[in-house]
């Protein structure tokens, strides 16, 4: 009897790391496509990837011009979805995440992570940037939520590239979180502290400090989807078995 609840525990923290596995895949495939989708209705001239930038998209004012750029983003409504749908995924799968950590310090600092990301891109498409929102105080709160999101989901994967046995996380994911995150945050800072580059061609760094969360989305879900880690001990169980079959 006790044996057949240790056993149905187990399946049910495989089936949680799977559904994390799951949210996260599906955060970065349906933001990865509606920006795309959104980029691809912008006419007048056509959206450039490497001058504009992801807020431009998700921008509700016709014609607007913001900071200097020609903003039109007839399909402002998906890149905002997008936004949104990428916080609540990326909050979700961590907290689906945390029976899967036994490390106490380890699972703040992960769940911390998970919703600081969330909520700054959440904001991000709730408060739109634009030249109204300039004059009206909303672009601090979008710039809040903008730096939330690049900072704290690019420390997220140096998180687990630093302490992912507590994870059961493979090497190669670890060292690959590490260099994803690390990449990020560079970007991130570059975009920050050269205002040529930003005001020239801002949408590269802003791209690479964004799409390596999503990169890291990809890995880290695919592998809890596919076969989700075996060295792991169960903080719910006593006596756990060490080994969970994938």
């Amino acid at each position: 009897m006790r044996a057949s609840l240790m056993d149905v525990k187990v399946q049910n923290l495989v089936a949680r790391i799977r559904g994390a596995g799951a949210l996260l895949v599906l955060a970065a495939v349906q933001y990865a496509a509606l920006e795309y989708v959104a980029a691809a209705a912008w006419h007048n001239p056509s959206y450039n990837y490497a001058v504009d930038f992801i807020s431009d998209l998700g921008n509700p004012v016709p014609g607007d011009v913001f900071q200097g750029r020609l903003v039109d983003s007839p399909l402002h409504l998906v890149m905002d979805t997008a936004f949104i749908a990428q916080g609540a995924l990326f909050i979700a799968a961590g907290v689906l995440l945390l029976a899967a950590v036994n490390a106490g310090r380890f699972r703040r600092a992960l769940l911390g992570l998970a919703i600081a990301h969330g909520v700054g891109v959440i904001l991000v498409g709730f408060c739109h940037e634009s030249s109204a929102a300039l004059h009206n105080g909303v672009i601090v709160v979008h710039s809040i939520g903008a730096a939330a999101t690049i900072i704290a989901g690019n420390v997220l994967p140096i998180l687990v590239g630093t302490g992912g046995a507590a994870l059961g996380a493979p090497r190669w994911l670890r060292a690959a979180g590490t260099a994803l995150g690390v990449l990020g945050l560079a970007a991130f800072v570059l975009l920050q502290a050269d205002r040529p580059l930003y005001d020239s061609y801002g949408g590269v760094p802003e791209r690479i400090a964004v799409y390596t969360i999503l990169a890291f989305e990809l890995l880290l879900g695919g592998i809890l989807l596919i076969r989700p880690p075996r060295q792991r001990t169960l903080p719910s169980v006593p006596n756990s078995p060490e080994r969970l079959a994938s």
